[in-house]
């Protein structure tokens, strides 16, 4: 069946008398799952600087970028929180009040802005760190590769973001369209917001993959141990886990935009996988500099010294 934010008369008749005052909710689920991540993510970018800047002293420009991730993941990780909570993301879309309801398609823009900006400086600073670990050490047939990856994150990033602020026209329609007497009292012009966040979901996941295959130009062809193999395998690992969460995210995102109406409801579940693909993006960028700490509290050397200077 069709789905998406605007539901058919039809549709709406054959739901359920609406429930303001207790309805049934998912609870503190995401909300919880947000803050764990988020604090996951916070503690692996300090620990990260700690080593960088305290132990290493080799602070790069990819240690700037992820700590100017961590601003949109922050603002990310707040509105979903709030959203979860004000909002109506934990609750079926005929128990959300039509002023709460265009809040939360306010807190809907401002999320898909803060995940795009977000995993766009994620992969910057990680692609960074490529290009100064292998300088100087590989082939130049590597170091374009990574600077046009880098091209293609920002042209991403750019491309998504302006999409999404032109959107709608006029602006306000992004959140008042759901209204359906302004819808039809007003002039606007909208477009296909599914299809847009379908299409950067789709390069968001080839990103990811080839940001996660891109190291094994150089790592595989190295003589490493097969400890140390092991150990840069898991991180690449993570990277593939990364690249799943996407795929799921863009199943939720056609779940909820093309299969049903009841949006805040199956809506959660897109946030989910937005959250866990941009916050583990920043663990996952920030794996390397933590085997400093590794190192220092444990026997474990899984990392060799060909990059020990880099972190």
């Amino acid at each position: 069946m069709p789905g998406g934010i605007h539901p058919p008369l039809a549709v709406i008749e054959s739901w359920p008398t609406p429930n303001y005052v207790d309805p049934h909710t998912r609870g503190w689920s995401l909300v919880i799952l947000m803050c764990v991540l988020y604090a996951i993510a916070l503690l692996a970018v300090v620990a990260r600087l700690w080593a960088r800047l305290g132990i290493l002293h080799n602070a790069g420009a990819d240690d700037a970028i992820i700590v100017a991730a961590m601003v949109p993941a922050t603002a990310m990780t707040i509105t979903i929180g709030l959203a979860s909570r004000k909002y109506g993301f934990d609750r079926h879309v005929w128990d959300v009040p039509l002023p709460v309801l265009k809040q939360n398609r306010k807190a809907t823009f401002a999320i898909e802005c803060f995940y795009v900006l977000g995993t766009t400086l994620t992969r910057i600073s990680i692609l960074f760190f490529y290009r100064r670990m292998a300088a100087g050490s590989v082939s130049k047939s590597f170091l374009w590769a990574v600077r046009a990856s880098i091209v293609f994150v920002i042209a991403y990033g750019i491309t998504f973001e302006v999409t999404l602020f032109a959107s709608c026209t006029p602006f306000h329609a992004f959140w008042q369209e759901i209204d359906p007497t302004w819808a039809a009292t007003h002039k606007h012009r909208c477009t296909d917001e599914g299809a847009n966040l379908y299409a950067a979901s789709v390069v968001s996941v080839v990103q990811d993959l080839i940001t996660c295959l891109l190291p094994t130009m150089l790592f595989w062809k190295l003589q490493l141990p097969r400890r140390q193999k092991i150990a840069l395998g898991a991180i690449f690992g993570v990277g593939f886990f990364l690249c799943i969460a996407g795929i799921l995210r863009i199943y939720y995102i056609h779940f909820t935009f093309y299969e049903t109406y009841d949006v805040t409801w199956a809506g959660q579940d897109n946030w989910i996988w937005t959250g866990v693909e941009a916050l583990l993006g920043i663990v996952c960028a920030s794996a390397p500099a933590l085997k400093v700490f590794v190192r220092r509290y444990t026997n474990f050397s899984g990392f060799g010294s060909g990059v020990d200077e880099n972190g």
